[in-house]
């Protein structure tokens, strides 16, 4: 199954970072914590929304702002990242700052890491600010400068390991809700997409449980076959084999939320053919299976009576 191209997913994250339940989260976070919380792009480890860089530590602002920074913290970034697996991955920086990033994944597709941290552990401070005082006068920074860094460095926040573990098991569930809203974003009609692809949208949701074809599709939105599936991938960064799949498991997952009803009963009415063909989907598309998403939002004793 295709993931959605680079410029579909750079929409994905700005869509998500305009989201209420995202800046919501991120000003709660702050208050509750005084840390940043902020989303950078998997692939080139960009933050989409340049407000987000007003979310780091004073210190990690000014490096930012006097352009010193750029090879350290993205060499930093990227030792982190390739520890990064499904819980996320904790580290210290150049400037031996505590980061964590944590994974947000749409479906089976990485679109993003919640980035987290820019505090000292405790006695980390104590190892001096020599290596950075280093790499500042190597970057061309003068005396002042170097000074007034320091003191923004001193300045940064010492914290707990047991809490600042507590914080980053936060931000990890929260991660996790960022994935879900984006694989539904996924799914949402732009304003500014042609007709032709709001038809075809309209068609899959209202045919969920019947076969579909890409001929019956493209013939709903006026359009050759040729035609619709390259204007479709364009317009949703999905194919659409993969936009139909996509739609099934998120109206699955909203039936999977009823108490009473089975999963055998789900998987077909989302028109699925088999139960192990639905499950192989729901696996792929969300990373846990159908009862292990039941699991986390459900009692045991619901989950075992609509097995």
């Amino acid at each position: 199954m295709k993931s959605p191209g680079a410029s579909s997913i750079r929409r994905l994250v700005e869509a998500l970072q305009a989201t209420p339940l995202y800046r919501q989260y991120q000003q709660a976070f702050r208050h509750a914590t005084g840390l940043s919380m902020m989303l950078r792009l998997a692939d080139t480890d960009e933050m989409p929304a340049a407000n987000e860089r007003l979310e780091q530590n004073a210190f990690c602002q000014a490096m930012l702002g006097a352009g010193y920074n750029h090879e350290a913290c993205a060499a930093s970034r990227s030792a982190i990242k390739i520890r990064c697996g499904e819980e996320g991955s904790s580290g210290q920086c150049f400037a031996h700052m505590s980061v964590s990033a944590l994974p947000v994944m749409a479906g089976e597709s990485l679109v993003a890491y919640l980035w987290t941290g820019q505090v000292f552990a405790p006695g980390v401070r104590e190892t001096g600010f020599g290596s950075v005082e280093k790499l500042l006068r190597r970057a061309g920074a003068g005396v002042e400068e170097i000074e007034r860094l320091h003191l923004l460095w001193e300045a940064t926040p010492e914290f707990t390991q047991e809490r600042y573990e507590s914080i980053v098991t936060l931000l990890r569930v929260f991660a996790r809700q960022l994935g879900d809203k984006a694989a539904a974003l996924l799914l949402a009609a732009s304003p500014q997409e042609p007709e032709a692809i709001r038809r075809a949208r309209h068609y899959v949701r209202d045919h969920l449980g019947d076969r579909m074809t890409l001929e019956e599709i493209a013939q709903h939105a006026g359009l050759s076959q040729h035609h619709f599936s390259r204007l479709f991938r364009a317009a949703t960064g999905l194919t659409l084999t993969d936009y139909i799949n996509r739609s099934r498991i998120e109206a699955a997952r909203q039936l999977l939320l009823k108490a009473d009803a089975r999963v055998s009963e789900v998987a077909f009415e989302v028109g699925y053919q088999s139960l192990s063909q639905f499950n192989r989907s729901f696996l792929r598309i969300t990373g846990r299976s159908p009862l292990d998403y039941r699991r986390q939002i459900l009692k045991p004793e619901v989950v075992r009576r609509a097995s």
